[in-house]
């Protein structure tokens, strides 16, 4: 289920670690219609999440010292794989018309359903709408690029990790054939993380990839990292214009 939800700013500039402030409107929002799902997700830390979210903003112009001047405009994209935590989002969000955002404020536009897309092949071709953070279990501050030392071991855990939690099933394969990839490092709760954006094909079973294409790739993601675009299914078998 994916959700997207457009919002105007009263002011043009937000912190480089401006997805926390996101995941803060994301969590009140939640609260505000779900008290359940909100102490399922959210009384204990390190709880696994099933959703991931990107923003997006029409109107960047680039960075000034600590912060970026993003314009007047905000586009917000959830997805998970719940219904039910869907719906409270939508919900929740449609209910809040305006959030304080550190020194701005969102003022909500438009809220509306993205139509669902299921994979049904054992391969697809996705594009990033988040960063992609990867990392290992010997050291969870240090996030890889594809084709470092550890990389597939660091992803196939994610992977496995989300398919223990939300289809219940045993660790899957799954195989990652970068296409057009480019390193990223973004602040994040005053650290600065180096991800990878890009283009990229995943290869595994069909209910893995919709996993995968429902709650994101790699770690962080219900904070904002990790969200996919489907650019199409099975294999590639042309070059991705974009």
């Amino acid at each position: 289920m994916r959700v997207t939800a457009s919002y105007s700013l009263n002011d043009q500039y937000l912190p480089l670690d401006y997805r926390s402030g996101f995941a803060a409107l994301l969590k009140e929002s939640l609260k505000d219609v779900n008290e359940y799902l909100f102490m399922r997700y959210y009384a204990k830390p390190h709880v696994l999440k099933p959703f991931t979210f990107s923003v997006y903003f029409p109107e960047l112009a680039g960075g000034e010292g600590d912060r970026l001047n993003v314009g007047t405009k905000a586009v917000l994209h959830f997805s998970t794989s719940s219904h039910e935590l869907g719906a409270s989002i939508y919900n929740g969000l449609r209910q809040r018309d305006s959030f304080p955002l550190f020194e701005n404020r969102l003022q909500l536009s438009h809220i509306h359903l993205q139509p669902l897309i299921a994979i049904r092949q054992e391969s697809a071709i996705f594009k990033s709408m988040a960063p992609i953070l990867v990392n290992n279990k010997g050291n969870a501050d240090w996030y890889l690029l594809p084709g470092d030392d550890g990389f597939e071991e660091g992803l196939s855990f994610a992977v496995n990790e989300i398919i223990r939690s939300f289809l219940g099933g045993v660790d899957a394969r799954v195989k990652f054939n970068p296409i057009r990839i480019h390193r990223k490092v973004v602040r994040h709760y005053n650290m600065n993380m180096q991800g990878f954006t890009g283009i990229f094909e995943l290869r595994g079973r069909s209910d893995v990839l919709n996993l995968i294409y429902q709650v994101g790739l790699g770690v962080r993601r219900s904070q904002g990292f990790g969200m996919l675009e489907l650019v199409k299914q099975g294999s590639i078998s042309e070059p991705i214009a974009g």
